[in-house]
């Protein structure tokens, strides 16, 4: 794919000509992020009238030029298309093989019900190959090229791990095999033009620290922050994002400390060292079951605001915390599974029901992680179905051409739009939110970042 960029660029400013005229572990080796347009920041609302249109971005993708042995429909026999992912079955991140369930239950629901009506009229079942790296992403690209080339996936859907994602990302641009919602929010997947055949699931982390960051400038203007981050790409992208914002107002980050995922068990050390650094802000950007550790490592006697990413918000993290969750705030861009007040959405209720049937257990189907992998599958299959023709290269450019989508357990009012390179991100709408009682308040009303996550990358 990388010998094919010149035709790249070529392709994407003759789109971009037309709508005028009427595809590493260290960051040390990412390159710069673009910006994109001057949109504001507007609170979000619902398009009735959303959908994908492939021909707008049919020019972003173009496999002629694109690919050296494009094969479009591999990993569809028949009215079968066969998807694949890797997880952490194993290790200390395992917690996130329920992502994978929740894909799963989404694969089984809509086989149960008879399958998906693609956007060529064609009814497939979709069957999906499942794959263990245990959250190493030196494991990563072996189970990748075992599902690419030995099972024959038509995509990669729902995989997890910013580090494992790149240790793959060039291979699967190489062979222009799609992913999919992928599980993770690394800046790294604002740079469509450079690597097209990746899609992101959740929102960037950039995004995120920035909504926060906001949030922060309003209610603690002089806050003095500790830092606790997860010490590679994933935690980097949080810590760049807040000097970013912090610079020309009075909040300061007073410590700072790195966690390493492979390499420690327990942030505990880490904690302790930052209570003593006078902050009164708390910004946990680690994921897995280290973020709740670090809830309940903090100091009775430190009770600063605590902000968790949005990775670890989910009842069953929190849970994990023993009590410590109390007052803590992260952002929100899809309904709680485990909050009463959102339980009553017909959207979760969809998701308690066939989740169930598919063999979620209640704790699953609560915990909010299983929640994440459901969403993952529906946004797979809304791009089946608004796709005009079911190949790799048709289906990509139609998720990079969504306007106004709203699928899976996303808040009612958010819109998803998509515009290749220059807005590569599907969930830009967040809201931050507070822990009280057990459950999620929105402290902010649904903010939409629309065509500006690459702006906020540090």
């Amino acid at each position: 794919m990388t010998a094919q960029r010149p035709l790249r660029l070529a392709a994407v400013a003759a789109a971009l000509a037309l709508l005028l005229s009427a595809c590493g572990r260290d960051d040390d080796n990412a390159d710069d992020t673009g910006g994109s347009d001057n949109t504001t920041e507007t609170t979000a609302a619902s398009d009735e009238d959303g959908g994908g249109d492939g021909g707008d971005a049919a020019a972003f993708i173009v496999p002629e030029e694109d690919c050296a042995n494009y094969e479009g429909t591999k990993g569809i026999e028949g009215d079968t298309i066969k998807i694949g992912t890797v997880r952490p079955e194993s290790g200390a991140y395992s917690i996130y093989d329920t992502i994978t369930k929740g894909l799963e239950a989404y694969v089984t629901a809509v086989n149960t019900d008879g399958g998906v009506t693609a956007g060529d009229g064609k009814t497939y079942k979709l069957e999906l190959v499942k794959a263990d790296d245990a959250y190493d992403p030196a494991k990563t690209p072996a189970e990748v090229r075992r599902l690419v080339e030995q099972e024959g996936i038509f995509a990669m859907v729902g995989e997890i791990g910013t580090s494992n994602n790149l240790a793959v990302r060039q291979y699967m641009n190489d062979n222009c095999v799609p992913s999919i919602g992928l599980a993770t929010g690394s800046p790294e997947w604002g740079k469509a033009a450079e690597y097209p055949w990746f899609i992101g699931g959740l929102p960037s982390y950039a995004t995120e620290a920035h909504a926060f960051m906001e949030y922060l400038k309003t209610e603690k203007p002089a806050a003095k922050i500790a830092l606790l981050y997860q010490d590679d790409d994933f935690g980097k992208a949080y810590q760049a994002t807040i000097k970013k914002d912090i610079e020309g107002t009075d909040i300061t980050i007073v410590d700072e400390q790195s966690f390493n995922p492979l390499t420690e068990t327990s942030p505990e050390s880490k904690v302790a060292q930052l209570a003593t650094s006078g902050a009164d802000v708390f910004f946990v950007g680690i994921g897995g079951a280290p973020c709740p550790a670090a809830l309940r490592a903090q100091p009775s006697d430190w009770t600063p605001m605590t902000y968790i990413s949005i990775t670890c918000s989910g009842k069953t993290a929190m849970a994990l915390a023993q009590g410590r969750d109390e007052g803590i705030y992260s952002t929100q861009a899809t309904y709680d599974v485990g909050t009463a007040a959102d339980q009553a959405n017909p959207k979760v209720q969809e998701f308690f029901t066939k989740g169930a049937a598919a063999g979620l257990q209640e704790a699953e189907l609560q915990g909010g992680i299983a929640a994440a992998g459901w969403g993952f599958g529906a946004l797979f299959v809304r791009g089946l179905e608004l796709t005009p023709t079911v190949d790799r290269a048709t289906l990509m450019n139609t998720l990079y051409s969504l306007d106004g989508e709203n699928f899976g357990l996303a808040l009612d009012d958010a819109a998803a739009h998509t515009n290749g390179a220059d807005d590569p991100w599907i969930i830009e709408d967040l809201r931050v939110i507070k822990r009280t009682a057990g459950s999620w308040e929105g402290v902010t009303e649904l903010i939409s970042y629309d065509g500006k996550s690459n702006d906020f990358v540090g």
